[in-house]
């Protein structure tokens, strides 16, 4: 059992890091918004916009990542329930 909470244990706290990931990269996007809204002649559209696609795409890795370790995550919690 103890094997089955530390797992559990290091499951929170890697998906902590996930959800803190997120706001990064949420964080990220929302810095570009606020200078395209400032400063927006001073950039590139195109590049921007290549920017916030890549930003997107490694948010969509991040968002896979927490839905896997969910998943586990949960599998797990059923199992421990059970003993």
């Amino acid at each position: 059992m103890s094997e089955q909470m530390d797992t559990y244990s290091r499951y929170v706290e890697e998906e902590d890091t996930f959800h803190k990931q997120l706001a990064t990269l949420e964080q990220c996007q929302c810095a570009i918004f606020h200078y395209i809204f400032r400063y927006g002649e001073q950039f590139n559209k195109l590049m921007v916009e290549e920017v916030l696609l890549s930003i997107n795409q490694v948010e969509i890795d991040v968002r896979l990542e927490l839905l896997h370790l969910r998943l586990a995550k949960a599998f797990l919690a059923y199992e421990m329930n059970l003993n």
